[in-house]
């Protein structure tokens, strides 16, 4: 079970309040919350009676406790927090780049484009490791790649026989208003 309550030591508490002015000076005012929980309760005063006072919950109190004793006054910040361990060494990582590189082709498929569900096969063939098709695309983003789309012009298609089509016939094959609309 947690330990209720802070203790502060006298060097922390001095490093709190001045990182309490710093915070306040930069209009930091969450930081000026959280700081002000955490010597509350090293005064003595209960969690609940903290988050009471201060506006917050009892387990927001005990969160930012927790933080602090875990990685000090950088566990006040906000993230973005670091998330769990890849899966992926840093290895696989650069190896499913150069395959990215290569094309689909390369690997022997028989489609032009990544998607991240053929992506998502590929690590689990060829790495082992499973991840959600959406993940990939985090980890593809976190390599360099972004979503491409397609041209909507076709690379094969005559110009001047489209138009002549648009001209000539689509007008035909249009729906018409009936008499009745008229």
């Amino acid at each position: 079970m947690a330990r209720p309550g802070l203790r502060l030591t006298e060097q922390q508490r001095t490093e709190l309040t001045e990182e309490f002015r710093v915070a306040r000076g930069n209009k930091d005012l969450d930081m000026c919350l959280r700081i002000q929980a955490l010597l509350h309760v090293s005064r003595g005063y209960r969690e609940a009676d903290t988050a009471a006072a201060i506006g917050v919950g009892h387990r927001t109190v005990q969160d930012w406790i927790h933080r602090f004793r875990k990685r000090g006054f950088p566990g006040l910040r906000k993230g973005p927090f670091e998330g769990g361990k890849s899966r992926l060494t840093d290895e696989q990582k650069s190896e499913l780049s150069r395959i990215i590189q290569g094309g689909p082709q390369g690997v022997g498929l028989d489609t032009g484009v990544w998607t991240t569900a053929i992506v998502t096969k590929l690590v689990k063939d060829l790495f082992g490791v499973s991840y959600h098709p959406d993940h990939v695309g985090r980890i593809l983003h976190g390599l360099g790649y972004s979503v491409q789309y397609p041209g909507k012009k076709l690379s094969k298609a005559d110009e001047n026989l489209q138009r002549t089509w648009l001209r000539d016939e689509l007008p035909k094959i249009k729906k018409k208003p009936s008499e009745n609309e008229e």
